[in-house]
């Protein structure tokens, strides 16, 4: 996920009186990882850090981060596959066993 404008998330965390310490704990990631968010030190972040950092501002992740295209392609990609509709000995290595 891409950070919009590294100042909005400071912004929202002055707002909740976090410290960048203290929100970096609640979204189990350092002190570090806050800061370089804030500065623009930091230009994208996971999917789960977003989500996380939103809700314990209480904002929209919406409102700090824009997916980029490859986070989309990537969960296409990455769906879960079809599952076989053979039963579990049916596949070209099985062993017939005789009666």
């Amino acid at each position: 996920m891409k950070v919009i404008d590294p100042a909005r998330i400071r912004r929202w965390r002055k707002q909740e009186r976090y410290s960048q310490a203290q929100l970096g704990m609640l979204v189990r990631r350092s002190q570090n990882t806050i800061h370089l968010l804030e500065t623009g030190g930091m230009k994208t972040c996971t999917e789960g850090l977003a989500l996380a950092l939103a809700a314990r501002l209480g904002v929209p992740w919406e409102e700090l981060f824009e997916a980029e295209e490859h986070d989309v392609l990537h969960r296409i990609t990455n769906a879960p596959k079809r599952v076989s509709s053979k039963a579990p000995n049916e596949g070209p290595h099985s062993r017939k066993i005789p009666a």
